[in-house]
């Protein structure tokens, strides 16, 4: 018992310690926020929900103990939401029964764990949640969302393009990004922290069953098939945001992307299936992978659409389970 404390202790602490060294600026910093919600995920898949919650709460005593009382709902915003959601949706699990009809042979258990396309879902689910309801609070507040995040984006490029830089910039390249980002910065917020989750949950699962210490086995990646709800929710947020003005209109085509995201880790599994079947597929895989951060925009549009294509063309044999798992 004292060795799985010991154990929740150093992953809450290691976890306050990195959010620290983010927050303390520097170029080391800006990497270590990708690893920042690692640990909690570590002990979570491995000793439970209650000791990533327990870990959880080390790591922002940590940062509080520090004199950043400040920093506490960003660090539960970035660490500690991603890192609870994330155990609690993979480690939830149903057990069924199997008899072989006559009775002569034992019953078998058998433990069915939550897809990763469920886990995924959940996770794109409180991303949007999260966004819905920093936006409610803002329009409650009488904030203009757009407005505001006009002005960030404004203020951001105005420090990154200070000095020598700025008299290279073509004209006009300001107001076009600008306008850009504005568009897209509560997506790309919540698409960062949805790509951040994922990324350390799959590494944190493939740590703890190399150390033999996973409470579920790894799912088949490859075969992720998304709930119909998250399909129904796209086109609600893409509606919308077609069809409403002003902020209402901005945060729904803000959810509608966000909502897309999903469907591209989901083309991305299907590319993993289609080219592992050739003799070379890890050469082929890698060369994708550099098409694809080079064609980075148009790739990912591409991608997307053949996750939608799966989703819409799955069996029915798949189809049936991926319901289950809603």
């Amino acid at each position: 018992m004292f060795k799985g404390f010991g154990l929740t202790g150093a992953a809450g602490l290691a976890s306050g310690v990195v959010f620290l060294s983010v927050i303390s600026g520097g170029a080391l910093g800006i990497l270590l926020i990708y690893l920042v919600p690692l640990p909690l995920m570590l002990i979570g898949l491995s000793a439970g929900p209650l000791q990533a919650f327990l870990a959880a709460v080390l790591a922002a005593a940590v940062v509080a103990g520090t004199g950043m009382i400040h920093a506490v709902p960003s660090f539960a915003m970035v660490a500690a939401a991603p890192a609870l959601i994330l155990v609690a949706a993979a480690l939830r699990r149903r057990q069924t029964t199997l008899e072989d009809g006559e009775g002569r042979a034992p019953a078998v258990v058998i433990d069915q764990w939550s897809s990763p396309g469920a886990v995924l879902a959940t996770l794109t689910g409180a991303a949007v949640a999260l966004m819905l309801a920093g936006a409610a609070i803002m329009a409650a507040q009488g904030i203009d969302i757009q407005g505001l995040m006009h002005k960030h984006v404004a203020d951001f490029l105005d420090q990154v393009t200070k000095g020598p830089m700025a008299a290279e910039a073509p004209p006009g390249m300001r107001e076009t990004l600008i306008g850009l980002w504005t568009a897209l910065m509560p997506a790309l917020a919540c698409c960062a922290w949805l790509v951040i989750a994922v990324i350390n949950g799959v590494a944190a699962q493939w740590i703890v069953v190399r150390a033999e210490r996973a409470r579920r086995p790894t799912p088949s990646y490859a075969d992720m098939l998304l709930p119909w709800w998250v399909a129904a929710a796209l086109a609600v947020a893409a509606g919308i945001g077609f069809l409403a003005p002003g902020n209402a209109g901005y945060v729904a085509r803000n959810a509608a992307v966000v909502l897309v995201l999903p469907y591209t880790f989901c083309g991305l599994a299907v590319v993993h299936q289609m080219l592992r079947r050739y003799p070379a597929g890890r050469l082929w895989l890698g060369l994708f992978y550099v098409s694809f951060v080079v064609l980075f925009q148009w790739a990912l549009f591409a991608v997307a659409g053949l996750g939608l294509v799966r989703h819409w063309t799955r069996p029915r044999r798949q189809d049936a389970r991926g319901q289950e798992e809603k």
